[in-house]
């Protein structure tokens, strides 16, 4: 038989996955919980019961089917949450709700484009007033605070240019000579000994278009790779190239197909240019110049970019040249629409469409919905495709450090040497490791390091810059807690606003409706994860500065409801309501349910909420407080005890626990070992006033029974404060 003292300073580690059970040789497992359920670790290393949160309003049932949170940062002083159900948007600010919005009567504005589908995998960005969501299957909308809190109008985002790709590239050799005016740079190209036609069609097809009886065509390749302009009649406006000619019937087969068949009323023209050549490109055949076209300046004349120089001015005539044409938007309801969305040193990046899933695209520089790659000077649009070995499509982008690019399948960043900005002329992009990022989860910052989560859902993840290897590592955050990632589908974080707390990451995991809440210290290396239940569901966090909201679905009376609630250091219960003097308060989103009430810091016994009026009636009026909520459970439980002793461990001994020294701070209820520890004295007002807080030691001992593991569990029996600095405890071992 042998006494030893086992001394908790900390629980740093917070809750370590069990798997860890027998690593009692990592210092993690000193400062380790087995279970650490509705408390918070602060980064000095002790447990704070969680805040509890406050019920601010009640969301329509098609919260069922999806729901996203997102901060919108109007001011200093100006700050929202805006709640996206299915079709209609929710705006919160300080706690409330705001209604009649825009006018209309109604609590919400409609979006009708944001729907069931597209909310779980929406990525959005923020600047100034206007917030810009994106997701593959949406044209980007544009959405804008107006003069009040209440004004908000949604639009799709204005782009004056769209980029292009050649999604059905090909390429012709027109009968007419063309001449360079420069080999390189910004230069002119005019086209010489032009056949041109124009006249009123005899017929028309998807694909055809008969030309006039008298063209001005003799030979079958005569018009070749020219543009075909239908300039009024039946499908006025659309530019074609002519693909083949057939001289003797006078039919031209075009490329694309018509939207519109032209038919005998559809006028036409043919000629060597017109707006429509803009973004194709011009290649000389003996590999000296390629330039892209960037302005229509007449029928036989347009401006050009050279990519690759030409030999010389010389004229190149006829079979020596080619015309390179299919390009259409990147994006657009056929093609799909971008997936992320960021701002980044001046440019608005959008990251992997439909179609183009590997590609970036950036703004020019301050013209942020012109994507017009131009004349390639520094504030030109820019874009890159990210081609690799494996399947990467673009999930989210940071601007943090450098411009980073999360994919499926790795994580990337566009370097920039002397801090030099992005340029058409230095854009590449560089892979730093392969592990991938969950789709819908968007990424998150905290002290230099982007938090993402792993392709898979099991990992938490880090990408950070080192500065002595010029590079970007990963690391596993929850290596030692991915037990407690259950499904993540939502991440967001709460930036420390004072010295007794840390940094905090919330995760919701959607297989049981959790929150992980993890406090991360990085300069104290602490990161210690606890576990958030309620009774029910959280579905979604949001953080508005320094408020965090959630969304919980609650099953009350038998039918699922979805409430929009608010973590608050100062309340105790969840999904409460709280005022100050009253004698009863209305609970009609709990009809039917037990709720707790907590009067001039008074708890009185439960009550059940009643049907209309639905109001809870206090034992004694309250003075100065009151909240009145559903109560939650908190538990500390320690990890099997291990001394580390000189003759060996204890793990194959049975043990007893005899006495346990709490050191605890301001905390006004905590049981040990299911044990009531006492806080109030006695006095002739013992009962009628609220229990003092208490900081410095609590001992229990007669604590009866041996076990193998030796632990302590620490909870509640009350929602009173509680904030547990560390213990030691005195245990009895032997065979």
């Amino acid at each position: 038989m042998s006494r030893v003292v086992r001394i908790q300073n900390d629980f740093t580690s917070g809750e370590l996955d069990p798997r860890l059970r027998a690593r009692t040789d990592l210092a993690q497992y000193q400062a380790g919980l087995t279970t650490a359920r509705n408390v918070t670790i602060q980064p000095q290393g002790g447990a704070i019961r969680r805040p509890g949160t406050k019920y601010i309003a009640t969301l329509d049932s098609g919260a069922a089917n999806a729901v996203r949170m997102v901060p919108f940062e109007f001011s200093v002083s100006d700050s929202y949450m805006l709640v996206f159900t299915p079709g209609k948007m929710y705006v919160f600010k300080d706690g409330v709700q705001i209604t009649n919005i825009n006018g209309s009567g109604n609590d919400y504005a409609t979006v009708a484009s944001l729907t069931a589908a597209i909310l779980p995998e929406m990525n959005w960005v923020q600047s100034a007033d206007t917030l810009i969501i994106v997701h593959e299957d949406l044209e980007p909308l544009r959405l804008v605070r107006g003069a009040t809190d209440a004004t908000w109008t949604v639009d799709a985002v204005p782009f004056s240019k769209i980029p292009e790709y050649a999604f059905n590239l090909s390429v012709h050799n027109p009968t007419y000579t063309i001449t360079p005016s420069a080999a390189s740079g910004n230069i002119t190209i005019a086209a010489s000994s032009v056949t041109t036609d124009t006249g009123t069609a005899q017929a028309g097809t998807s694909t055809t278009i008969t030309l006039k009886s008298a063209t001005s065509f003799t030979s079958d390749d005569e018009p070749n790779g020219m543009m075909l302009e239908i300039t009024s009649g039946t499908g006025s406006g659309q530019t074609r190239h002519v693909e083949d000619y057939v001289a003797s019937t006078k039919v031209a087969t075009v490329d694309p197909a018509w939207g519109t068949a032209p038919d005998n009323t559809s006028n036409y023209e043919i000629k060597a240019f017109n707006e429509a050549a803009v973004g194709e490109y011009i290649n000389a055949l003996d590999g000296f110049g390629r330039a892209r076209i960037t302005e229509f300046v007449s029928a036989t004349s347009v401006k050009a970019y050279v990519e690759i120089p030409f030999f010389d001015t010389s004229a190149i005539t006829s079979g020596n040249w080619e015309i390179e044409h299919g390009y259409e938007d990147a994006w657009s309801a056929t093609r799909g629409y971008p997936r992320s969305v960021v701002f980044h040193e001046g440019r608005l990046f959008f990251g992997g469409t439909k179609s183009l899933p590997q590609t970036l695209f950036g703004s020019r520089v301050s013209d942020f919905f012109n994507f017009d790659p131009g004349e390639q000077l520094d504030d030109s649009a820019v874009q890159a495709t990210l081609d690799t070995n494996t399947f990467n499509a673009i999930v989210d982008i940071y601007s943090g450090r450098h411009l980073q690019v999360f994919t499926t399948g790795g994580e990337f960043y566009v370097p920039q040497s002397l801090d030099d900005p992005i340029t058409p002329a230095n854009l590449i992009v560089k892979q730093q490791s392969a592990y991938g990022i969950r789709p819908g989860i968007r990424l998150q910052n905290i002290d230099g390091a982007t938090l993402f989560i792993q392709r898979q859902g099991k990992a938490l993840q880090d990408f950070v810059f080192t500065d002595v290897q010029s590079a970007y590592s990963s690391a596993k955050v929850s290596l030692l807690s991915s037990h407690l990632l259950k499904s993540p589908s939502e991440m967001a974080t709460r930036v420390s606003t004072s010295t007794d707390e840390g940094d905090r990451l919330l995760i919701v995991n959607d297989d049981d409706g959790s929150i992980i809440c993890y406090t991360l210290l990085r300069v104290q290396n602490v990161i210690a994860p606890s576990e958030w239940t309620t009774d029910g569901d959280f579905l979604n966090v949001g953080v508005d500065v320094d408020s965090i909201y959630t969304v919980v679905k609650r099953t009350v009376n038998g039918t699922d409801i979805y409430l929009v609630e608010l973590f608050d250091d100062a309340i105790y219960l969840d999904s409460a309501k709280s005022g100050g003097a009253a004698s009863s308060v209305t609970m009609d989103h709990l009809e039917g349910e037990t709720v707790q009430v907590i009067r001039d810091g008074v708890v009185e016994g439960e009550q059940t909420v009643p049907a209309s009026p639905f109001t809870i009636t206090f034992a004694e009026a309250a003075t100065a407080s009151y909240q009145v909520g559903l109560n939650y459970s908190t538990e500390i439980k320690t990890l099997p005890v291990e001394p580390r002793l000189q003759s060996g461990s204890l793990r194959g001994f049975k043990k007893r626990i005899f006495e346990v020294n709490a050191e605890i701070f301001e905390t006004q209820s905590m049981t040990i070992g299911g044990k009531e520890v006492a806080f109030r004295q006695f006095d002739t007002d013992m009962l009628d006033a609220a229990v003092p807080e208490f900081t410095g030691i609590k001992t229990l001992h007669g604590i009866l029974g041996y076990t193998y593991e030796g632990q302590i569990t620490i909870g509640q029996s009350v929602p009173l404060k509680m904030t547990v600095l560390g213990i030691d405890y005195k245990i009895s071992a032997g065979q």
